[in-house]
């Protein structure tokens, strides 16, 4: 169950590509995951009524996701992609769940799930699943090597991926959250919570492929200026 150091290393890559390819089974399965679940033999009205239920339900579970993530990346910022070296935090919500960045990006896949097909929801989800538990196996690998007991010690009172109601260690008085740097990297996240809230008002497919492609251009854009920042500020 341990991830390649390629899987490791081009891991958002594989996440997003794993649903795209899951988006594929619409091919043989038309209907959505969601409208599976909703009675036919009622009204228009009461249809889209459950419709919008469900899918503010997925907003809520996206948003839960994002506050996760923006809060995980406030106190350990993301580590260089080559993992020849990973922040190692204690704060934040790292007293609470030792991998709160793969339980946000679980619940970020669940909830982005819903526009999947009856078929290709099930299948995304086993897939993406044995993929964050790969990802998780290295990473903690990688820490344990780096750190050692100090990261054994941690692991022992700190759960892997069921948070605790109540934290048994202590945060670190020296750790400093970078907020601002956290709410720019996952901004997108918060482009597809908007994309849900959207389509759970408008239940309109052009809406909500709209803001799904905003966000997407919005992380091409942020990508982009990522690469250039280094050659700007060398220049």
């Amino acid at each position: 169950m341990l991830a390649s150091d390629f899987e490791y290393r081009h891991r958002f890559a594989l996440i997003v590509l794993l649903y795209v390819a899951a988006y594929a089974f619409y091919n043989l399965d038309h209907l959505n995951v969601l409208y599976a679940f909703i009675p036919w033999n009622q009204g228009v009205a009461q249809r889209d009524l459950f419709a919008r239920v469900l899918y503010a339900a997925a907003a809520l579970l996206a948003s839960l996701g994002a506050i996760l993530l923006t809060w995980a990346t406030a106190y350990r910022p993301p580590a260089n992609t080559a993992a020849d070296h990973l922040e190692f935090s204690t704060s934040g919500p790292f007293r609470y769940v030792r991998n709160p960045h793969y339980l946000a990006y679980f619940l970020l896949i669940l909830a982005l799930g819903t526009f999947q097909s009856g078929l290709g929801f099930p299948i995304m989800l086993l897939a993406e699943t044995i993929l964050l538990l790969r990802l998780i196996a290295r990473e903690e690998l990688i820490l344990t090597q780096q750190y050692g007991d100090r990261f054994l010690a941690y692991a022992k009172h700190v759960p892997g991926l069921m948070p605790r109601l109540r934290p048994k260690i202590a945060g670190s008085a020296n750790s400093h959250p970078q907020w601002r740097q956290a709410i720019w990297l996952q901004a997108f996240q918060w482009g597809f919570v908007a994309t849900f809230v959207a389509f759970a008002v408008t239940l309109s497919d052009p809406v909500g492929y709209a803001f799904a492609y905003a966000t997407l251009a919005f992380l091409v854009l942020q990508k982009l200026l990522a690469a250039l920042h280094p050659r700007l500020r060398r220049a």
